[in-house]
């Protein structure tokens, strides 16, 4: 999880850190919501290694706050971002609210599962692991739009999922013994892998396209 800090403390400098004073509410609100997300992904581990049982379930009980605050949010700076689109912009916008979308619906569906097996440890902490997966596409996709030259054909993402991917690799190895919750890496893959594909696919559709633009309207 630290490395995973570091990725968006790096990410998000160019765009966000650096330049506090020019960002919105929304965007600051959005923020402070993900660094409590991943503030709560840091400490939970160790209450659970320290006994803190009481304690855990009580700071588990902010996150039916906050996560449904992080994609309210998020889902607010996709619309606000589409309609302020200038025209030549529209197709890159249009990519960018489908990744933000179907970021927010990943976090969304590995969020509920990891509730839904609250009382199962094993399958529990895999699912909120798989909420921190998400971020590093995000991360490292700024990563490498703020180090690398303009003008290079390469979509930022590859990066982002490579990382995702090797994590997940890592991940499944290492728990290849393990007694129970091997099958949560392997479904997280899956879903990785099938949003990957259609990363590629869906934004450059008429319907996706007609979607953007109704949504970018909604404000107007």
């Amino acid at each position: 999880m630290w490395s995973l800090v570091a990725l968006a403390a790096a990410g998000f400098w160019k765009t966000y850190f650096s330049r506090l004073g020019l960002a919105d509410a929304v965007t600051h609100l959005h923020a402070g919501l993900m660094l409590a997300w991943m503030a709560m992904l840091l400490v939970q581990p160790w209450l659970v290694r320290t006994r803190r049982m009481a304690l855990h379930r009580q700071v588990g009980q902010l996150s039916y706050g906050v996560m449904p605050g992080i994609l309210v949010t998020a889902l607010w700076l996709s619309q606000v971002r589409m309609a302020a689109a200038p025209p030549e912009m529209f197709g890159l916008q249009a990519m960018l609210l489908y990744l933000g979308m179907a970021a927010s619906l990943m976090l969304a569906v590995f969020w509920g599962l990891a509730i839904r097996h609250r009382r199962d440890p094993a399958l529990h902490a895999r699912y909120m692991v798989a909420t921190a997966l998400v971020m590093i596409d995000p991360a490292m996709a700024r990563l490498m739009l703020a180090l690398l030259p303009e003008g290079i054909p390469f979509n930022p993402s590859w990066a982002g999922y490579a990382a995702t991917f090797a994590v997940l690799a890592v991940l499944m190895w290492c728990e290849r013994g393990a007694a129970r919750g091997r099958g949560v890496f392997r479904f997280v893959t899956l879903v990785f892998v099938v949003n990957f594909v259609l990363m590629h696919v869906v934004p450059g559709t008429q319907p996706w396209q007609a979607f953007a633009r109704g949504w970018g309207g909604l404000g107007g």
